[in-house]
């Protein structure tokens, strides 16, 4: 139990963390997906070949080989420091737990009877989920410094303990055991064990997308830390720990296909409501339904995959191979689904249902032998077909919804998912310019982040109160135009507020804190050297932050990068933020801040519009009365978070003049803002939702088609 702690420990570690890697060094959804299925394809792989060795030579030659294996890794990194060396790394680390996983199953089936399955196999669902709750938390906060290298050598750390806790290891009994010592095989028809292997199949399948894609969907639906981030991401696990072993007492005398298809059918439900959830507290909710119903079905599935006969090491390496092909399965559909539609929900709810329909023929079985066949079969019929009928409706909202004279095209980058929709008589050349432009976001975005210690921004910040440091032009050219902005804005828009923003969940922190940082937050004290692309801040502790522009400079470029290969209308959109070139009149959706849904379009042609609110990273009030949020949007002459606003709007010429000024009005309110846009940037538009939800604009706000349901009140 202990050496299975340790391995699993050191891939919950590293699984959790590449996916947040992935976006840092801009892999594409496609790529995130594929790479996911290369582990579990190994695992695939791997499972059957090592359940037959140990039936063969005892359990412990493969776990020594396998820990051994895994706790090199990482001297693959050192030779070769590359992300395709992490996904090397990855599919190796698939074999080692495919490895791990099936032989420790093989010992526990052999060392135990038949009755008592259930609960040893609770025991040691409950060490290695307990594993995929801490490693993911210790994952976050060894990655907190976007530096790779202490994930890789904590993996090696945990594997190399597993690997002399093995060492140890006196197996009492194997499949080499005199047959006196031997079970008599029980009979398990294979139609039963097809079903079974059909549930293990489709629970595997979510199990996969979760791991996969599910620190993306939080990342970039709520904007958290990487801490943050694996708080949530580790609730299923948080539940399915805290259960399992009274599960596994609990359930150890009931049917075990009703229990195992009953428990697989509440997971489906749970993966369902994760992608149907838009806040924290869904996502929370719905995790711990998933955790729950996995504590339910994981010790019985678990037993009756070890039933069916003396060559234990076998039944469970193919069961483990069912369940592996799911997990391969599940991350490269919902990495196909991203990259079609740019829709991270609605793949996760597709997998859910097709795993609890794989479920069904189990649970009509278990049904069934309780001798209410009419009822079992009626049950059956109408569960089948009801979430059959439902499929159709999530694969049209994961489906492509451009008009018949343009191709929409998504991918994943800067943190979120962008689209472009772009108008174009070549489908083919169009496809390659997109993800030619989808390529260059990312790389302008790794340029510009202040958390890639290699980029531009992250070595200025670095290098702060110590030297100069030369710099990209395009970075050059960013900073430039933040600093312009700043001096226009009188400091409401203050791009060395990287002083507080780069501190983790600075917004909920205590604002006495903040007091020592006052001095270091004065755009005038940034020192440029323009011949040399040189910049340098002055006082250590000084940070630069580009985010409230960053995103709207890169949407530029791409735009510029659409139109100088041809492309003459399009609509490029990543995280809420839009620019429209071409001669199309686009109807574009604004975001309710209190709620879901918009609350009304605008039309706009060849412009660029951005929004800013207290929405995306904030701290819910105690108070139902209060009506501001401690959120992400600081004041830099007050260091906290902006009150005169919980949202706004921008429109103009280009993304990156929008961007700045969503943020900049935020700050200023409505009377401040309208001044500010009428004196420095007449030919810009604004619109305000204030604290008290009412809706306020600039004269040359485009008209509002409100929606009819409007929880705010436009003056």
């Amino acid at each position: 139990m202990a050496a299975a702690f340790a391995a699993a420990m050191g891939t919950g570690v590293f699984s959790f963390t590449l996916p947040l890697i992935s976006l840092d060094e801009k892999a594409g959804g496609l790529w995130l997906g594929t790479g996911f299925a290369g582990y579990f394809l190994a695992k695939l792989c791997i499972a059957p070949l090592s359940g037959f060795y140990a039936d063969r030579t005892g359990v412990k030659k493969p776990l020594l080989l396998a820990t051994g294996l895994a706790a090199m890794l990482p001297f693959l990194y050192l030779i070769h420091p590359s992300i395709k060396s992490l996904y090397a790394i990855q599919f190796a680390l698939g074999l080692c737990a495919g490895t791990v996983r099936t032989v420790s199953m093989t010992a526990i089936a052999f060392s135990m009877r038949t009755a008592a399955l259930s609960s040893g196999f609770a025991r040691l669902a409950a060490v290695t989920n307990c594993s995929f709750l801490l490693g993911p938390l210790l994952g976050g906060l060894l990655y907190a410094e976007k530096d790779y290298s202490p994930v890789l050598w904590t993996m090696s750390a945990f594997m190399g303990a597993a690997f002399i806790l093995f060492a140890f290891y006196q197996q009492s009994i194997s499949s080499t055991a005199a047959p006196e010592n031997r079970e008599p095989r029980n009979h398990v028809s294979r139609k039963s064990y097809l079903y079974i292997m059909g549930a293990l199949l489709g629970r595997a399948a979510g199990a996969g997308s979760l791991i996969a894609f599910y620190p993306l969907l939080i990342k970039s639906a709520q904007h958290l830390t990487p801490a943050a981030t694996a708080m949530i991401y580790s609730v299923p696990s948080l539940a399915t720990v805290a259960l399992l072993p009274f599960c596994g007492r609990i359930f150890s005398t009931c049917e075990r296909k009703f229990t195992a298809s009953s428990g697989i059918l509440l997971s489906s439900l749970g993966l369902y409501s994760i992608g149907q959830s838009t806040g924290i507290a869904g996502l929370i909710f719905s995790g711990f339904i998933l955790g729950i119903g996995a504590a339910i079905s994981i010790p019985a599935s678990m037993s009756l995959c070890a039933e069916p006969g003396r060559s234990k090491g076998r039944t469970l390496g193919i069961a483990n191979m069912t369940a592996s092909l799911g997990f391969m399965a599940g991350p490269l559909f919902c990495g196909i689904a991203v990259s079609i539609s740019g829709n991270i929900s609605s793949p996760f709810k597709l997998i859910a249902i097709t795993g609890a329909i794989l479920t069904i023929p189990l649970l009509h079985q278990a049904l069934r032998k309780k001798n209410r066949k009419i009822a079992a079969d009626t049950f059956a019929a109408v569960l089948a077909l009801l979430l059959i009928s439902i499929i159709p409706l999530h694969i049209q909202s994961t489906g492509q919804t451009s008009r018949p004279d343009s191709s929409r095209y998504s991918d994943v980058a800067m943190g979120t998912i962008v689209n472009l929709t772009l108008t174009s008589p070549i489908q083919s050349s169009t496809e390659k310019i997109a993800q030619n432009t989808i390529t260059l976001m990312r790389q302008l975005q790794k340029d510009f982040d202040h958390r890639n210690k290699l980029g531009s921004i992250g070595r200025i910040n670095h290098a702060a109160g110590k030297k100069r440091v030369r710099v990209s032009d395009k970075a050059f050219k960013l900073i430039k135009r933040g600093l312009e902005i700043s001096k226009l804005s009188a400091g409401n828009f203050d791009i060395t507020i990287g002083a507080v923003t780069t501190i983790p969940f600075y917004y909920a922190l205590d604002e006495s804190r903040f007091s020592r940082l006052v001095n270091l937050v004065d755009f005038r004290l940034v020192e440029i050297e323009p011949y040399g692309n040189k910049v340098k801040l002055p006082l250590k502790g000084m940070a630069l932050d580009l985010g409230g522009l960053a995103k709207g400079t890169i949407i530029n470029y791409a735009a510029e990068y659409l139109q100088k290969s041809g492309i003459k209308t399009g609509l490029v959109e990543a995280g809420g933020d839009f620019l429209a070139f071409g001669v199309r009149v686009w109807s574009i959706g604004l975001r309710n801040p209190r709620g879901e849904g918009i609350i009304g379009t605008i039309k706009i042609k060849d412009r660029a519009v951005c929004s800013s609110g207290d929405y995306y990273q904030f701290i819910t009030p105690v108070s139902p009365d209060t009506k501001t949020r401690k959120h992400h949007i600081f004041d830099p002459e007050k260091l906290r978070s902006s009150a005169e606003s919980i949202a706004t709007t921008a429109i103009a010429p280009d993304a990156e003049t929008a961007d700045a000024l969503a943020t900049a009005i935020f700050i200023m309110g409505h009377e401040k803002g309208t001044e500010f846009i009428t004196r420095y940037f007449p030919d810009c538009a604004a619109m305000w939702i204030l604290p008290d939800m009412t809706i306020k604009t600039t004269k040359n706000f485009p008209p509002i088609n409100y929606a009819e349901t409007l929880p705010i009140h436009p003056k």
